[in-house]
């Protein structure tokens, strides 16, 4: 019994380590502190050596269950099939020997996300995402506040903003947008231990607004704004439609009015209407994909500084972009129409899918997959975290969508009824 318990604690320990990881913590900083200079080729070996210690371990995980993630594998073809057309680019790819690389690694990182969905629950799910999510927190004041104060930054064009344990303001903010919605779910679907997702929440807000990234909190209160909407899609009585038909017309009249006062919204954010130079950029970006519109460029061979595609659109602008600042054109350059199509087909699917998991499991973990990925939608749109190789937000879309097809282990489990529904796919069948 001790040493179950002792194998438990190490895996979880494991899970947490990996997940710090895959949001880029503490190693590229301090890389970066210590002189090195990141080569958008070969990429970091410290980085590449640990989480390739995390895939090993990952691999030897997955056999010890084996049956588990086959069926599970079986179970989403569409997600699967996008993974293939990644590794398969290798064939078309501009720069195929770093398409394979990052494949290969893109493929570890969708399987640690199916380990995660065939070994726990999503509630045990989001319980080690809270812990690893409340660690950065922590860790990024410590590296703020205390001396030589590495988590702020001291050089470049964001003198002042806090980045914590992350080489970047914007990476901070990532995990601080995640950690809002997360830490945001408890506070409102949870009565017990409620003050520590409270902290959580204070913590997590603080940072993102010392952070000055924009984006993953606007994402993140996109969610927040959208959640008494879902709360409401939940209900099961003649009340629903009308309050329904209110929460949407109410919403809309918000919509108008907060594009009607964009310009000053984006000037409080240090932004405007071309999103610091993105619109040139993604202009640009569209006729690269135009050029290549099928089957893109290969995965993640596009942006190879000088030494790629990439320089045509560096020629083009006054500064020098390492990526589209655009999950979606992203994926257009990376797999083109193709890829594009697999991925919005499924992603219709899982939202179907998150759906009708909000209305038949009354619990944080059963709104969790509805508020995910609405936050990647808005947050795609000015960042790339569709389909992307160690990264923590690709892990989460894989275990998410893998999660509402294993059902282990979730508190209020499903009727038969619901059970069945979600099997075959009747996603709206009970709307």
């Amino acid at each position: 019994m001790k040493i179950a318990i002792h194998k438990s604690i190490f895996e979880k320990g494991f899970v947490v380590l990996a997940l710090l990881l895959f949001t880029d913590a503490f190693i590229s900083l301090l890389r970066r502190q210590g002189g090195f200079v990141l080569d958008s080729t070969e990429g970091d070996p410290v980085m590449q050596v640990s989480l390739f210690g995390v895939y090993i371990v990952t691999l030897f995980l997955i056999l010890l269950r084996w049956k588990k993630t086959v069926q599970a594998v079986q179970a989403e073809p569409l997600l699967m099939l996008l993974l293939a057309i990644a590794l398969v680019s290798v064939l078309w790819s501009f720069a195929p020997m770093v398409t394979l690389r990052r494949s290969v690694a893109l493929v570890g990182t969708t399987f640690f996300g199916v380990y995660l969905a065939t070994r726990y629950s999503l509630k045990e799910q989001l319980q080690l995402l809270a812990w690893t999510l409340g660690i950065a927190a922590l860790l990024s004041f410590l590296f703020a506040l205390a001396p030589p104060h590495l988590g702020i930054h001291s050089e470049g064009g964001h003198i002042g903003a806090w980045r914590g344990i992350y080489v970047h303001k914007n990476a901070l903010g990532r995990s601080m947008g995640l950690s809002i919605v997360l830490f945001s779910l408890y506070v409102l679907y949870q009565s017990k231990h409620r003050w520590i997702a409270w902290v959580g929440l204070v913590l997590s807000a603080s940072l993102i607004l010392l952070s000055t990234s924009a984006t993953p909190l606007l994402s993140s209160l996109a969610v927040l704004s959208l959640l008494p909407l879902y709360s409401i899609w939940r209900w099961r009585n003649p009340l629903f439609l009308p309050f329904f038909i209110m929460v949407v017309t109410l919403g809309s009249v918000a919509a108008l009015w907060l594009l009607s006062q964009a310009q000053a919204i984006l000037g409080a954010a240090g932004r405007d209407f071309t999103f610091t130079g993105r619109t040139e950029l993604w202009a640009i970006l569209l006729q690269m994909i135009q050029k290549h519109p099928w089957l893109g460029y290969g995965y993640n061979a596009f942006w190879l500084g000088w030494k790629g595609e990439s320089a045509r659109v560096w020629n083009l602008l006054i500064w020098e972009p390492t990526y589209a600042h655009n999950g979606y054109f992203q994926l257009g350059l990376d797999l083109g129409l193709l890829g594009i199509s697999v991925f919005v087909l499924g992603f219709l699917i899982y939202f179907g899918r998150a759906l009708t998991w909000a209305r038949v499991n009354q619990t944080v973990e059963g709104m969790f997959p509805l508020a995910y990925l609405t936050f990647l939608l808005p947050y795609n749109v000015t960042d790339s975290i569709i389909l992307q190789q160690n990264n923590i937000f690709w892990v989460l879309y894989v275990s998410t969508i893998f999660s509402m097809v294993v059902q282990r282990n979730v508190e209020a489990k499903p009727s038969v009824i619901a059970r069945e529904t979600l099997n075959k796919g009747e996603y709206f069948k009970d709307a």
